[in-house]
């Protein structure tokens, strides 16, 4: 690969999709908790309600936080990027154009040469 470019419009349409994919599994996992309490409520065991909720609390419960964490973190990383990428694209084409202007007018040149 010889050359790479940004293009912010592109990047705004993948964040679109994980948005989309990440308000997806949000609303997936919102139902889990009733669907779960359901659950318990049907077996009618204390020992099977403290095991779920216990799985829940221990395992998953850090594990969705971190994917939450993670995609947040990831969403965020890449607008950062994204912006630095710009603000310098913009910088060095501020500098070419000076430099473009400074070699047209030199700024040593004694008044009246050109």
């Amino acid at each position: 690969m010889t050359n790479w470019s940004i293009q912010p419009s592109g990047v705004v349409a993948v964040l679109t999709d994980v948005n989309t994919y990440a308000e997806a599994l949000g609303t997936s996992l919102a139902g889990l908790g009733p669907a779960m309490e359901g659950a318990v409520t049907a077996t009618q065991s204390g020992a099977i309600a403290e095991a779920i909720q216990s799985y829940f609390t221990i395992e998953e419960g850090p594990r969705i936080e971190g994917m939450n964490a993670r995609i947040s973190a990831s969403a965020s990383g890449v607008v950062t990027a994204t912006e630095a990428y710009v603000t310098g694209d913009l910088e060095m084409a501020a500098n070419a154009q000076s430099a473009s202007v400074a070699a047209v007018y030199p700024p040593d040149l004694p008044s009246g040469v050109m």
